[in-house]
């Protein structure tokens, strides 16, 4: 069954707020939204991920490289290498990843 999606109408929840848009046995979508300030740490993901800005502005911190994304822009995290975002204003986005296991980063 297909269905059209309006991304813009996620809500803004404490800390976050995450919709899912598919999750199959090989893949999801993610649709979610941080307010200001907020974010997820830093952290190490067996496969490569895909974020899309749709919202607002963040930053994504990619192997100790930061980058400032806006609404219409993506990024590619790479498999092995830590990574987190921070939303410098309310931030909606997409996360697209395979299905894999999180690993914090150790100190």
């Amino acid at each position: 069954m297909q269905k059209i999606i309006n991304l813009k109408n996620i809500e803004y929840k404490d800390p976050y707020n995450k919709v899912s848009i598919f999750d199959n046995k090989n893949s999801s979508l993610t649709l979610i939204s941080f307010r200001a300030g907020l974010g997820r740490d830093i952290h190490v993901d067996e496969e490569d991920e895909v974020a899309q800005i749709i919202e607002g502005h963040a930053e994504v911190n990619i192997g100790g490289e930061v980058y400032t994304l806006k609404a219409g822009e993506m990024i590619v995290m790479p498999a092995q290498t830590p990574h987190g975002i921070s939303a410098i204003e309310d931030t909606k986005m997409l996360l697209l990843r395979p299905k894999h296991e999180h690993r914090k980063q150790s100190s």
